[in-house]
Formats: C-alpha cells, structure tokens, sequence
C-alpha cells in the first residue's frame, strides 16, 4: 500500500485552515514557523511508523510549495535548467541564469542517492550560500541546511526565504507579465 503523502498534508492543512495560515503568516512572517511545525507534528502523527525520512522530506516539500504559494512568493518548483534537475528556484530559472547572487536553489534531498542533485546545482548557482538543502540529520554538506529530523530548522525556511527575497528587492507574484 503506497502512501498518499499529498492527502495526509493536505487534510493537515485543510484542518488547520488554509486561510487562518494565509492571514497569520500574512501578519506576521514568523508564524510560519508556528504553522510549519504544528502541520508537521500532526502529518507525522497521522503517518505514526510510515514516518521514515523520505515520507517527511515529501511532506516536507509540498509544505514548502504551499507556503510559497500561500505568501505568493516567487518561485519555480520541478524544473530542469540546462539538463539539470532542480527541485526549486527562487525567484526563477531566468533570475538564476541572469543573477545567481538574487536566486536561491532550493533541494530536497529524499534518499542517500538524491544527494547528488547538490553537486548539480553548483553547475548553476556558483553561490554555495545560496544552494539550500531539505534533508534528515544524516546529510553532510557545507550548503545551508534545513533539516526535518534531528533539529527540526525546516521550519524556519518561509522566514529564512522570506528575509532573502526581501534583502534583495525581489517582489511577489507577478499576475499579468512575464519575470
């Protein structure tokens, strides 16, 4: 039996509230983390043993889509840049090409195997400190790191992302033109 990860998110979420989330974390950036962390101890409960780290790396990474939806922060998710695999870019795959100090590449490392996709995003993001890692506890890297196991710091990439776009002027969603 295959786990509907998607559902047990979304039923959190939709428990919780999708707009008492978008009007708390629209008031104050820092509830996120308050958001992030009651969505994650009650996905984890409702997964009990089928709670392994890559079940929680993938709720984790459609928390994180959520969330940036919910604040309309800009982004783009699943995407491949110059044959490369990347799980999210912040603002854009053209922000990344033409300004690799405004863009942050976010990956989520799922398996052991995954961590490969880390070297990758150094072909396109020359900035380590703007290379971003979703992984559990065991993960080694020098890139900034949002772990989900030991440290429970995933819950502070909305702030994190939030602070980053900020810092560098990026605005929201753009409605009606192109990047």
């Amino acid at each position: 039996m295959s786990l509907d990860l998607p559902s047990i998110l979304y039923s959190v979420i939709n428990e919780i509230g999708k707009d008492r989330i978008r009007t708390d974390v629209f008031s104050d950036i820092t509830l996120s983390q308050v958001h992030c962390e009651e969505i994650l101890k009650r996905c984890k409960a409702k997964l009990g043993k089928r709670a392994n780290p890559e079940a929680i790396a993938t709720i984790c990474e459609g928390l994180l889509h959520f969330m940036l939806t919910t604040l309309m922060l800009p982004s783009q998710r699943k995407l491949v840049v110059r044959g490369i695999d990347l799980d999210v870019v912040i603002p854009s795959a053209r922000g990344l090409l033409n300004d690799p100090e405004k863009s942050i590449v976010i990956q989520v490392i799922k398996t052991d195997v995954e961590a490969a996709k880390i070297e990758n995003a150094k072909r396109l993001q020359p900035n380590i400190e703007n290379i971003w890692v979703i992984s559990s506890g065991q993960l080694l890297t020098t890139c900034r790191k949002y772990d989900f196991d030991t440290d429970n710091s995933f819950v502070r990439i909305i702030i994190d992302i939030h602070s980053f776009v900020t810092s560098r002027g990026i605005t929201g969603l753009k409605l009606f033109h192109g990047d």
